[in-house]
Order: C-alpha cells, then sequence, then structure tokens
C-alpha cells in the first residue's frame, strides 16, 4: 500500500484492487455498525470501480463452527 499527500486537504491512497475489495467486503459486512462513515467510503470505491470480491449474500451464509468436542 502507498499513500501520496496530493496536498494538505487531499491525501490520495493506492493499494492492490484485491485489497480494496477485501475492504468493501468489510464494509459491507458491517454496514450497520459504521453508520454514515462506512456508506461513504463504500460509496467512493464503488465509484472508482471496486467490486466485492465475492458475493456478500453468499459469503454471510457461512459461519465458523467449532469442531465437535
Amino acid at each position: 500500500m502507498q499513500i501520496d499527500p496530493a496536498d494538505h486537504d487531499d491525501l490520495t491512497l493506492q493499494t492492490r484492487p484485491s485489497l480494496a475489495a477485501d475492504l468493501l467486503d468489510g464494509l459491507i459486512a458491517y454496514r450497520q455498525e459504521l453508520g454514515r462513515l462506512g456508506a461513504d467510503l463504500e460509496q467512493m470505491l464503488r465509484a472508482a470501480g471496486i467490486r466485492p470480491s465475492s458475493p456478500w449474500r453468499r459469503a454471510r451464509a457461512y459461519r465458523y463452527r467449532p469442531p465437535p468436542r
């Protein structure tokens, strides 16, 4: 990841698309907890052409289950 300050008011962040897609997945997963800030970040990523790494509905269907004792 590389962060380049364009000026004092604007910050440019460069990263791999897969990392940005992972970030978008996290923003979608915690949409309610993050509120307006999360929604704004999600909108910016989508406007930049980033798509979720996998369909979120399918990903949420799976949860960790500890092994049986």
